[in-house]
C-alpha cells in the first residue's frame, strides 16, 4: 500500500460526484443524528469549509452561492469510533468504507504503531484517523510477545509508562499477566502524567481491584467474574474465569455494577470477540463473503490458533481447556451481565477487537453494534456510544464523535434512519473524512487490491505478531 497519502488524482477516482479542488460544499436535504439529544433533525443543512464543519443550520439559511449536494431520505451521522482494535497496514480501506473514520490500536509493536499513526492521519490517506497505546505492559506469561512490553518490577512498570508517554502514545493499556504491584505502578505513574489507562485484566487484579487503584476503561468484561467470585479466584491454582461466568448472583453483580456506575468506568465489553470465541466450530465464518477482504496469512493463522474443535484451543498456562458448554455459559453470564449494565446506565463503549478470529476491520464493528442490541441497547443509545461517547474516551471528543460546528468534518450519510432501522447504519452513501467525500464500493474494490499486494509482499508471520 505504500506508507505515503494517497494522491489528488487517487482521492479523485474515489469521491461521490465532488467536482476537483471542492473545499466549500454543503450537504442538503437530509436529516441529522443529534448524539446529544438522540434526535432526529430535520431540514437540517451541514455546511464544509476545508477539513471543518463550518456551519451547522436550517437549510433556508444556507448562503445563496454554496456547492449543494442533495441527499434526499438520507441520515447525516457523525463517523463512526471503534475504540479496540489491532491495526495492520491493509485495515484502512475496509474500516473507512464502513463508516469507521477513527479507530485505537490498543496493543502494537511500538514502532510500527507510531509510524502507521502519522501515516493514517497524514491528508488524503485512505485509512480512518488512529489514536494507540503502543505495546501493551504485562509480567512474564503473557501469550502475545510481539504486541506486548513485558516488565518485572514496579520500578520497571513505571520507567516503561514514562518511555512510551516521552514516545508519545495516545493512552496506556495494561495485560492479563500484572501482578498487583505492577499494575498499581503503571496506574500511579500513569497518573502523573495524567494519562488515561485501559486495562485487560486477568487472575491478579480483578475489575473491583482495577477500579478502586483507578483504572478509566475495562475491556472484554476481563476481571469481572473474577471479581464476583474472588474467593474461588483467589483461591485456586489455575485461572478459571470462564468457568466462573456460569455462576451469576444478582447480589454479587449488583454491588460491582454499583461500582462501576460510582467510579464512571468506560465498559469495552466487545460482545462480537467472544461471540466468535464461542463459535469456532462455524464454518460459515471460514466461508463468509468478506473473507475475500482477508489475506490468507492471516486466515491461515485463524485456523492453526482458533481451530473448530474448541478443546484443541492453545490457551495460557494454568488456565484450564474451555469446551463449548463452557464457552456458551460464558457468552450467556456475559449477556446478563451486560445488559444489566445497559439497564443501570453505564458508558458503553464499541470495540471489535479486529482482526481477532473472524473479525473483519470495519464489518465486525456493526457485528459489535447488533451484540450491543441484542443485550437491550437502544438504537440511539447504541450510536451515541459508536461516535460521542467513544471520541469522550479517546479524549478527542473537542476535535470530533459529533455533527458541531468547528469540529473535523468526520461523518457519513446513510441511506434511511437508523433510529427507526439499524440496518440503515450499513447502507453508507458516502463517508466523508476530513472534508474528502468517498463511495464504500469504491473502498471495497480498493481494499481488494491492497489486500493482493499484501499476499504477494508479507514477510511476517501472523502468529509471530498476534
Amino acid at each position: 500500500m505504500g506508507k505515503k497519502p494517497i494522491s489528488k488524482k487517487q482521492i479523485k477516482t474515489i469521491n461521490l460526484n465532488f467536482p476537483e479542488n471542492l473545499d466549500n460544499y454543503a450537504v442538503v436535504d437530509a436529516s441529522i443524528f443529534d448524539v446529544y439529544t438522540g434526535a432526529i433533525k430535520k431540514e437540517t443543512a451541514v455546511l464544509i469549509e476545508g477539513k471543518k464543519i463550518s456551519t451547522v443550520c436550517p437549510q433556508v439559511n444556507l448562503p445563496q452561492n454554496v456547492k449543494k449536494i442533495s441527499c434526499p431520505g438520507c441520515t447525516i451521522l457523525p463517523g463512526l469510533i471503534d475504540v479496540h482494535v489491532h491495526t495492520e497496514d491493509w485495515h484502512g480501506p475496509l474500516f473507512l468504507a464502513m463508516g469507521v473514520t477513527t479507530v485505537r490500536d490498543v496493543g502494537c509493536e511500538l514502532e510500527a504503531v507510531l509510524s502507521r499513526r502519522t501515516w493514517w492521519n497524514s491528508e488524503g490517506t485512505l485509512a480512518p484517523h488512529l489514536l494507540c497505546t503502543g505495546p501493551v505492559l504485562d509480567c512474564p506469561g503473557n501469550t502475545w510477545p510481539a504486541t506486548t512490553q513485558i516488565v518485572k518490577s514496579p520500578e520497571d512498570a513505571r520507567a516503561q509508562v514514562n518511555y512510551l508517554v516521552q514516545r508519545g502514545v495516545d493512552q496506556i493499556k495494561t495485560y492479563a499477566f500484572l501482578d498487583r504491584p505492577c499494575f498499581e505502578a503503571i496506574l500511579s505513574q500513569a497518573q502523573i502524567h495524567g494519562k488515561f489507562v485501559l486495562s485487560h485484566l486477568g487472575k491478579n487484579v480483578d475489575a473491583r481491584q482495577a477500579i478502586e487503584a483507578g483504572v478509566n476503561e475495562i475491556e472484554h468484561l476481563s476481571g469481572v467474574s473474577e471479581a464476583m467470585w474472588w474467593e474461588q479466584n483467589q483461591s485456586s491454582q489455575t485461572w478459571d474465569w470462564i468457568k466462573l461466568w456460569a455462576y451469576i448472583d444478582k447480589e454479587r453483580m449488583n454491588r460491582l455494577i454499583d461500582l462501576i456506575l460510582e467510579k464512571d468506568i468506560w465498559m469495552a465489553v466487545t460482545r462480537i470477540v467472544w461471540l466468535r470465541l464461542a463459535s469456532t466450530w462455524d464454518t460459515s465464518l471460514k466461508n463468509h463473503p468478506q473473507m475475500k477482504y482477508i489475506p490468507g496469512a492471516l486466515r491461515e493463522y485463524w485456523e492453526k490458533r482458533f481451530p473448530r474443535s474448541i478443546e484443541k484451543t492453545k490457551v495460557p498456562d494454568k488456565m484450564p481447556l474451555p469446551n463449548r458448554i463452557d464457552r456458551s455459559q460464558q457468552v450467556a453470564g456475559m449477556s446478563i451481565f451486560t445488559s444489566e449494565l445497559i439497564r443501570n446506565g453505564a458508558k458503553i463503549l464499541v470495540g471489535s477487537d479486529t482482526p481477532f478470529p473472524y473479525l473483519m476491520p470495519g464489518f465486525s464493528f456493526h457485528d459489535e453494534i447488533k451484540a450491543l442490541l441484542d443485550c437491550g441497547m437502544s438504537e440511539s443509545e447504541v450510536i451515541k456510544a459508536a461516535t460521542l461517547y467513544a471520541a469522550e474516551a479517546l479524549e478527542i471528543d473537542h476535535v470530533t464523535g459529533s455533527i458541531v460546528e468547528g469540529k473535523r468534518a468526520d461523518f457519513i450519510i446513510v441511506d434511511g434512519n437508523p433510529i427507526d432501522d439499524i440496518q440503515a447504519l450499513q447502507k453508507i452513501k458516502m463517508v466523508v473524512k476530513e472534508g474528502y467525500g468517498y463511495k464504500p464500493e469504491s473502498l471495497l474494490e480498493y481494499a481488494i487490491g491492497v489486500t493482493q499486494r499484501v499476499e504477494q509482499k508479507r514477510k511476517k508471520r501472523f502468529d509471530s505478531i498476534y
